[in-house]
């Protein structure tokens, strides 16, 4: 018997119809799919998934020995001097690759580009190049040049319809000249399953452009770098990065690459720009540690954590090490470096990750019948394939469907030092999400000279329900920036409103759960009209079904978990008197 059995054999098999029924058992009558995940690229996935309800698994061939990443740091070059300062730190921090991202050509010249690489051992750590690179033929001549060039790993990120192909043919053999960057369709707001397709897409181009050129798909491959973004979905982000290994064959098959030659794609992944937070850095360690894992456990070859600090209120020290620390965390304590492809055998994983091959492979064929990528984008197909999946997202974050710790749900007081960054950029708007510059209106309302709106609750019925209803208006308030003032239990007699408005706040929130509650609300809103009529009256409930009386009658809105809270709170604060 082995350890495996041994360990499970004191436990009874459970079979799939046994647990189904358990699970609509336990739900009481509720409708089971309300427990399936309908995802965005509108495929379900079952909660649980056993030998017999699982899909095939795909092959993902990983030829390796470990699952160990390169840790890499990106540099933006302004000067070769203060880049090389930031390449010892990131070196002594336990960096194993370094991204340059140029802002001149001239940055990697001849004469500046032993400067920017004096401190690195290219036989151990990968070098990349990225942003202002110019003509890469050029660059890649100047690290032929060098030394150590025979060495060299890494490569310059340049997209692959505008690399040099004879520059395929002169590289090291670590060093690749060409990239498929999926990073701006990720940032537009595509789905996992896009993103794969629109990979797919472009490394089919950039073959397509190779055999034109009369080099072969497999030396074309072997020269590419595939660069994706994962976000803080983990499951799905990890089963992103297996499905695309896992379809990469099957691509190149097409190019007439045969399976014992294929080479094995290199996965550069980056974190998201979708969901850092500007004004509460500090959450951003935990979202960029979940992306991290989704990374590795999905087969990343290269990792670049951005910043935990995007507005920069902490020292670029501070930031640079607490950020690659993440890595050594997760590789030396969690030991996620140890194990390759640990998702393999999960039957969630491995349903989800044959779903993704299959969709993404059909949306990659409606692409391909387009005329490729570069057409497809062109011709505005991209952009439409995307535009209802990032609409639904920003919905969902909108309506707090979608939860974004420290954004839309669960917010603190910015500290001094991020205030007083955020003053001083000249767009801090530019650095933080949507949703977070509702807060970013209320700190300019209060360096011009305004005032915090505050809002008061009012808390009447059961104790354990208008407490919960209190506690989900007072973070939904804080969220837009206004001050939250303890709640008030009182009765619902018109003289309680003197009560209520004895402090002036600037809205009041009624979180009243009794059944008849909903009665007295008119007499209510008359009294505190003719008390205060400045102050903006909500309601924290579902609308009734006079809900439209209730607003002629003096109710501004009622807030409730799925309403639209970006606009709620925009035009609370509008109607606050937030400029």
């Amino acid at each position: 018997m082995s350890q495996a059995e041994s360990l499970f054999s004191g436990f009874p098999p459970v079979g799939y119809d046994e647990w189904r029924s358990r699970v609509l058992e336990e739900l009481k009558g509720a409708d089971y799919t309300k427990i399936v995940w309908k995802t965005p690229e509108g495929f379900s996935m079952e909660p649980w998934y056993n030998r017999r309800t699982t899909l095939p698994s795909p092959v993902v061939p990983l030829e390796r020995s470990s699952n160990r990443w390169l840790v890499c740091e990106e540099i933006g070059v302004t000067s070769s001097a203060e880049a090389s300062g930031a390449v010892r730190a990131a070196l002594a921090g336990g960096a194993g690759a370094i991204e340059f991202r140029l802002s001149d050509p001239s940055q990697a010249d001849a004469q500046n580009l032993p400067l920017l690489l004096g401190d690195i051992d290219l036989a151990s750590v990968a070098v990349y190049f990225s942003g202002s690179i110019g003509d890469a033929s050029v660059l890649l001549g100047n690290l032929a040049s060098l030394p150590e060039a025979a060495a060299l790993r890494g490569g310059i990120l340049q997209d692959a319809d505008e690399a040099s192909l004879p520059d395929l043919l002169g590289r090291p053999a670590g060093f690749r000249t060409m990239a498929v960057d999926t990073g701006r369709f990720h940032a537009a707001g595509a789905t996992v399953t896009q993103e794969i397709a629109i990979a797919l897409a472009g490394v089919s181009d950039a073959l397509s452009r190779c055999a034109d050129a009369g080099i072969p798909a497999g030396k074309a491959a072997e020269s590419m770098e595939i660069i994706f973004c994962t976000g803080t979905s983990h499951f799905p982000e990890m089963a992103k990065l297996r499905a695309f290994r896992a379809i990469w064959p099957q691509l190149l098959a097409a190019y007439g690459v045969q399976a014992a030659a294929c080479p094995e794609p290199k996965l550069f992944v980056r974190s998201s720009p979708r969901t850092a937070s500007a004004l509460d850095p500090y959450t951003n360690i935990l979202r960029l540690s979940t992306e991290a894992v989704s990374a590795i456990l999905g087969g990343c070859d290269t990792l670049q954590l951005s910043s935990f600090d995007p507005a920069g209120s902490v020292s670029p020290e501070l930031s640079g090490r607490i950020t690659r620390n993440i890595h050594h965390l997760l590789k030396e304590e969690s030991g996620l470096d140890r194990v390759v492809d640990p998702a393999a055998g999960s039957f969630y994983i491995d349903t989800l990750t044959a779903t993704l091959c299959r969709e993404a492979w059909k949306l990659f064929r409606e692409i391909e019948a387009a005329g490729g990528l570069k057409q497809a984008e062109t011709d505005g197909l991209v952009t439409a394939m995307i535009a209802p999946a990032a609409e639904a997202r920003r919905a969902a974050v909108n309506s707090r469907k979608r939860s974004l710790i420290g954004i839309n749900r669960y917010t603190v007081a910015p500290s001094a030092e991020v205030v007083a960054t955020m003053r001083s950029s000249a767009d801090p708007s530019f650095m933080a999400p949507e949703f977070e510059q509702l807060r970013l209106r209320m700190l300019s309302n209060l360096a011009a000279g305004g005032a915090t709106p505050r809002a008061k609750l009012w808390l009447h019925g059961d104790p354990a329900k208008c407490f919960r209803v209190a506690s989900f208006a007072e973070d939904y308030l804080r969220c837009g920036g206004f001050e939250v003032m303890p709640g008030v239990t009182m009765a619902l007699e018109t003289r309680s409103c003197r009560t209520i408005l004895q402090d002036e706040p600037d809205i009041v929130v009624l979180c009243w759960t009794g059944e008849n509650d909903i009665d007295a609300l008119p007499s209510i809103l008359d009294t505190m009209r003719e008390l205060r009529h400045e102050s903006v009256v909500v309601m924290a409930a579902k609308p009734p079904e006079n809900a439209g009386e209730l607003l002629k009658a003096g109710l501004d809105q009622f807030i409730h978990l799925g309403s639209d809270a970006f606009a709620s709170l925009r035009s609370l604060q509008h109607k606050t008197g937030v400029i």
